[in-house]
């Protein structure tokens, strides 16, 4: 493995740092200051900006600058509305020409996931085998568009504030591997039941999740 950059070592400190809510939402930051944090150089910081931009966790407002965009709770409803509608019907697009190793896949990551959460108190790392375990269900639907829709709405983000407000303690074991049994049981409504619910559940928590921290 290829040793990471300055700018790539700057995006990871950056990323916690946001994750972590240690620095504010809404207001501009300087970049003199994150350079200072991550002690680096500003041009180094400027590139991990970009990098962050790119996943959505920070916003460029021209003439202003650069901030931790503020997601209110009709906002936040929204992107799971759309992540519902996607990922049903990746579902219904996935069961019209379903295989043995669609199920043999997903069925190992749904372990790795639900294995993962119980196990560790890495924010980043769950979030992270998470995001795979819903890319990789959308990869199944065979629908390059889906994917790309899904990215769109920065699914890896949604998947980081879901891991910081809403899994621990209360991820459920085993969640994630009844979600691939729901799928392939044979019933293509209880499918579409299964993936919906384990969405709205999904956001039901971390609106709860970020009630108390407020």
């Amino acid at each position: 493995m290829m040793p990471k950059t300055n700018e790539e070592l700057a995006y990871d400190k950056l990323r916690q740092v946001i994750l972590n809510g240690e620095l504010p939402q809404g207001e501009f930051l300087s970049q003199r200051m994150l350079a200072e944090r991550t002690e680096t150089a500003v041009v180094t910081v400027r590139a991990a900006l970009r990098m962050l931009e790119n996943e959505g966790l920070i916003e460029y407002v021209p003439r202003w600058g650069v901030r931790i965009p503020i997601e209110d709770e009709a906002a936040l409803r929204d992107r799971y509305f759309v992540r519902e509608v996607l990922e049903a019907s990746a579902v219904a697009r996935l069961l019209e020409h379903s295989n043995p190793q669609h199920y043999d896949s997903l069925l190992k990551k749904a372990r790795e996931i639900d294995e993962l959460a119980q196990e560790t108190e890495n924010v980043a790392q769950v979030a992270q085998v998470h995001f795979e375990f819903h890319q990789h269900l959308a990869e199944c639907s065979g629908s390059n568009l889906l994917v790309e829709a899904l990215e769109r709405i920065n699914l890896k983000v949604l998947m980081f504030y879901n891991a910081k407000y809403a899994w621990a303690p209360r991820f459920d074991p085993g969640d994630h591997v009844q979600l691939v049994e729901d799928i392939f049981c044979g019933d293509p409504a209880r499918a579409d039941q299964s993936i919906r619910q384990h969405v709205r559940r999904g956001l039901q928590r971390e609106l709860e999740s970020r009630a108390l921290t407020k």
